[in-house]
């Protein structure tokens, strides 16, 4: 690491060199809170070809060097006559560079007429420096001796032709207007001898031709007319359009035993013309694409009804799986029916409805075309199958048709299944023979399906129960211990002894769970792990220092992250609390949030000015952006603004604590501890952050440790 400017080394960099080893280094010493230089590399050593900017201090050192291509309108003689007449040039903006530094005469005035025009005409500088460019260019290009710039020389420029021609006429720069003086070689003597087309202008090989060679190099015998020719797909060109033309004869030319020939010059086939077919102001495309649009129209005309659509009068003999999509293309689609028709059109008009740019909504409709065109809409569709079209490409997305079709009652929802879940039922069937089956019942009351009700408890905490256990019981069955009726508490005491206090926690935790389901299914007739108790270190609440509070809301960067950060800061809510808001929950004209709480009763949190202002924000900022969005959240994003019933993920939490270094949790913890440093009433903390009596009695405590005499029938 270095610190300061090495040229050697920069140079180095730079030409892409590297060098010698053995030499010094400076070394950095490394001082707690003091932020050392940034020291980037000049090129990315993994990319070699990629190009990276030079850094401005390294420009400062780099001698500047001219821009003069002697190539480009190489300098001449004054008043020497050329012997050919110029031929025309091919210029490109970037040209202007390569003469930047070149002295140019009356360049200076025509800049200030290019600078009087963008007045008149409120243009910036962009418009400014292209035109100066184009200028420069026109002026380089004039003969030795000649002052003015000729009009055939302004063709040769890339663009703004009008404009820089209105400059040089205001300094009096521009010359008379004249044919262009054509070279004799340019002019070829004959007619087209490869597509016969008869031009009367004495060409041997025409245009077309001429460029149908240059994108189709090398030369080899036709498959249809033997000739020797350049070919494209084993057809010479004449053949190609012969058979482009006549491959649906709408114009009536084919030929039985002979070929249509054509006019040349501005009567040949082109690849832009018009077509009366076409509605007024289309736009124009090439006969031979125009064509092709007239052959699919004919094709899709003709298509006739799917032959799978789905009969809601037919009952189903067995639950099919997700159809396999991918053999399918969009080009043969059958006919669609007048329901599907309506409701394609009906989904055009949602579209509409909801503000979306329907141009950039193609890929729904391109799900939902897929799927009423081969099923039909007399019956639901299953979401699974629009999951199944959705994955064949990025371009079809099928959030906006689950939505859709959910709203006209013409979706089959699929049911949710927790991922944590999943695996929880995977590592069941991971276990011995004996243990699978009493893991799966135990899963089975933890979800709230046993034998008796219950209320189900998060996927993610039964995972960690199974993932917790599954390791011990695999220890039981090596112990020899087939049945978990054989399980003693003195077995799960030796089992948990060789174990960290934490892990031996969570281990615990997870064997009184598993040991309490199956004796109230009467699977055991008693509970080992009920007796067993562990001493675990309770962690008291800890404040944060005020320097890392101060200013958290100015590093937010919306009013999204503003708003959560005072609703975890200021009213100390949890972040499943926070995603589960719904918009009508916030009532602004009193102040009011309510939150929403599963098995326990809803907590009314009375918002002060400052939230109650970013509610207002944010809200604002939410209606500007979805206006119509069928979500019923207080929180959204891109995605579930699209869905009529998901929340966003508790990720919004993270991404507005991003920049403070802080954590939600550590967070909600310090409000309600400075809470409870004001007074020691746990049913003051209780009423305002509706927590549990266990809870506000652990924040007293810590709060004033002096005023609180300890359980005398605590454990």
């Amino acid at each position: 690491m270095r610190l300061g400017e090495d040229e050697q080394w920069m140079w180095a960099e730079i030409r892409r060199e590297y060098l010698p080893p053995g030499r010094p280094r400076q070394l950095a010493v490394v001082v707690p809170d003091v932020k050392l230089p940034p020291a980037n590399p000049l090129r990315a050593h993994d990319r070699p070809t990629t190009r990276e900017p030079v850094p401005e201090w390294v420009r400062k050192l780099s001698p500047p060097r001219p821009q003069d291509d002697p190539v480009l309108f190489p300098r001449q003689v004054d008043g020497q006559l050329g012997l050919f007449p110029p031929p025309r040039r091919t210029l490109v903006t970037a040209d202007a560079g390569r003469i930047r530094d070149r002295p140019i005469p009356q360049l200076d005035l025509v800049d200030a007429q290019l600078a009087d025009i963008a007045r008149e005409r409120k243009v910036g500088g962009a418009w400014l420096n292209l035109t100066r460019s184009l200028a420069r260019l026109a002026l380089a290009a004039r003969e030795p001796g000649q002052r003015q710039v000729l009009p055939q020389t302004l063709d040769d420029l890339p663009s703004m032709s009008p404009t820089i021609a209105e400059a040089l006429r205001r300094v009096g720069l521009l010359a008379d207007a004249r044919s262009r003086v054509v070279p004799g070689s340019g002019v070829v003597h004959g007619s087209c001898t490869r597509c016969l087309a008869w031009a009367n202008d004495r060409r041997q090989v025409c245009v077309a031709c001429r460029q149908f060679a240059r994108f189709h190099p090398g030369s080899g015998e036709c498959e249809r007319c033997r000739s020797v020719q350049p070919l494209a797909e084993g057809l010479c060109r004449f053949c190609t359009v012969l058979q482009t033309q006549a491959v649906t004869d709408f114009d009536g030319i084919a030929l039985e035993g002979g070929d249509q020939l054509w006019f040349g010059a501005g009567f040949a086939p082109k690849l832009r013309t018009t077509d009366a077919r076409y509605p007024p102001r289309t736009r124009r495309k090439g006969r031979f694409v125009a064509k092709k649009r007239l052959v699919k129209a004919a094709a899709r005309a003709a298509r006739s009804i799917s032959d799978h659509l789905i009969d809601p009068a037919q009952t189903a003999l067995f639950e099919a799986p997700a159809r396999d999509w991918a053999s399918l293309g969009e080009s043969d689609l059958p006919a669609p029916t007048p329901e599907a028709e309506a409701v394609m059109a009906e989904f055009a008009r949602y579209i509409r409805s909801r503000g979306w740019n329907p141009d950039h909504q193609r890929s729904s409709t391109r799900i939902l075309r897929i799927l009423v065109s081969w099923l039909g809409v007399r019956a639901p569709i299953r979401e699974i199958d629009i999951q199944a079209v959705a994955l064949l490409s990025s371009n079809h997305t099928g959030a906006r048709v689950t939505d859709f079709l959910r709203r006209r009652e013409l979706l089959i929802a699929e049911e949710k299944t927790s991922a944590d879940l999943l695996r929880a039922r995977d590592t069941a069937a991971s276990l011995p023979e004996s243990y699978a089956a009493a893991v799966n019942t135990w899963i089975d009351v933890l979800t709230g399906q046993g034998s008796k009700p219950s209320r189900p408890i998060a996927p993610t905490t039964i995972y960690n129960y199974v993932s917790f256990a599954a390791p011990i019981l695999r220890d039981f069955s090596a112990q020899g211990i087939t049945d978990l009726r054989q399980v003693t508490k003195e077995i799960i005491e030796a089992a948990l002894k060789p174990l960290s206090r934490p892990h031996a926690r969570s281990v615990h935790t997870g064997l009184r769970s598993l040991f309490r389901a199956l004796r109230r299914e009467g699977l055991i007739f008693r509970d080992p792990a009920r007796t067993i108790s562990l001493t675990i270190a309770r962690h008291k609440p800890v404040p944060l220092p005020t320097d890392r509070l101060k200013g958290i809301l100015d590093n937010a960067p919306d009013a999204r992250s503003r708003l959560v950060i005072a609703l975890v800061a200021i009213h100390a809510l949890m972040p499943g609390e926070i995603t589960s808001l719904h918009l009508d929950d916030l009532d602004r004209a009193q102040g009011r949030l309510r939150v929403r709480r599963k098995s326990r009763p809803d907590h009314l949190v009375y918002l002060d000015e400052m939230t109650l202002e970013l509610a207002r924000s944010w809200a604002a900022e939410r209606f500007r952006r979805w206006p119509r969005t069928p979500n019923p959240h207080l929180f959204i994003n891109r995605e579930t603004a699209v869905n009529g019933e998901a929340p966003v993920s508790r990720m919004i939490i993270r991404t507005s604590l991003k920049g403070t270094g802080l954590q939600a949790g550590k967070l909600r913890q310090d409000r309600i501890l400075d809470e409870a440093h004001e007074g020691a009433d746990p049913v003051r903390l209780m009423r305002v952050f509706g927590i549990s009596a266990i809870t506000a009695m652990k924040y007293v405590s810590t709060a004033h440790p002096a005023d609180i005499r300890p359980d005398p029938i605590a454990p």
